[in-house]
């Protein structure tokens, strides 16, 4: 059980640069009497200076499946998380390409190491962030503690900017998925904001969205160090 208390200070999700052979950490889809279906547009930057410049995202939820898009160093990209055929695709359009690997393998690097001095608190502290409510939690560690705006109802996240080190990614954000949250807004302990969700629209999506076109190729991911 989440002990639930009142604080006043927040903590942090770790997001990484992205590029074409990233390891895609996906988080279980959370299941909610009325799945989410629509369109969010998110704010991501950096952590650290010599990190890329604020970008805005597309972040799309349709029947479970996520679909993000950006601007990576090879040009236009989307993350596709298909839990139904537990993969994960990665989509180029300017190579007319993609890459896949199973959502087990993208995730069991961090299954089960959630830090042994992680202590998360609902804060019982509302807010509103792009028109949605949300409670701010806090995850404390050793290294520093963060404060995040959990919303429920959105189902569950998929980190757009997953590290390209295997097991870097945090374990706590698993377990605060698994209390059904979405971050809408990640404040770091210096203050720095490396995710805000700007825009929620609520609308239908085409199926095709969330499927791998014909006539990309298939390539292998890269093989890790």
């Amino acid at each position: 059980m989440i002990k639930r208390v009142v604080m006043s200070r927040v903590c942090p999700i770790t997001i990484a640069a992205a590029t074409v052979s990233m390891v895609v950490v996906v988080v279980p889809q959370v299941v909610v009497a009325q799945p989410f279906e629509g369109a969010l547009t998110m704010r991501l930057s950096a952590m650290g200076a010599s990190g890329p410049p604020v970008q805005e995202i597309e972040y799309l939820v349709r029947g479970g499946k996520v679909r993000v898009s950006m601007n990576g160093p090879a040009g236009a990209m989307s993350l596709l998380s298909v839990p139904q055929e537990q993969k994960v695709y990665v989509l180029m359009a300017a190579q007319n390409a993609y890459m896949e690997m199973p959502i087990a393998e993208a995730s069991s690097s961090v299954a089960g190491k959630a830090p042994a001095d992680a202590k998360i608190t609902l804060t019982g502290r509302m807010d509103t962030v792009a028109g949605y409510a949300c409670e701010h939690v806090t995850v404390a560690s050793a290294a520093q503690t963060v404060d995040i705006c959990l919303a429920k109802g959105l189902g569950g996240y998929v980190n757009p900017l997953a590290s390209m080190q295997r097991g870097s990614e945090p374990a706590w954000q698993r377990m605060l998925a698994a209390d059904g949250g979405f971050p809408l807004k990640v404040t770091m302990q210096d203050g720095s904001i490396p995710l805000e969700v700007v825009k929620i629209e609520k609308k239908k999506l085409a199926s095709d969205l969330f499927s791998v076109p014909l006539t990309y190729t298939k390539m292998a991911m890269p093989r890790r160090r």
